[in-house]
């Protein structure tokens, strides 16, 4: 994952719809590296179910999916 990929929840039984836009990408400590962890990112949700009443927040990797990445030619 990278600043300014789009990604959903991969869970979208639970959360339809929530996807959006990472904008920061946490700490990888050597800790996380030895134990093959991605760092965590910020995600500023876009949209999401009526609900859910999250505008942005920190996510780990394994609960998201990539919808399309942020890079442009």
């Amino acid at each position: 994952m990278k600043i300014g990929d789009l990604i959903q929840w991969r869970d979208q039984t639970n959360y339809r719809g929530l996807c959006g836009i990472v904008t920061k990408i946490g700490a990888h400590t050597q800790g996380m590296k030895l134990r093959r962890e991605s760092p965590d990112i910020f995600v500023h949700w876009l949209t999401f179910p009526k609900d859910y009443m999250v505008g942005a927040g920190w996510e780990k990797v394994k609960d998201v999916e990539l919808l399309s990445t942020g890079d442009s030619e």
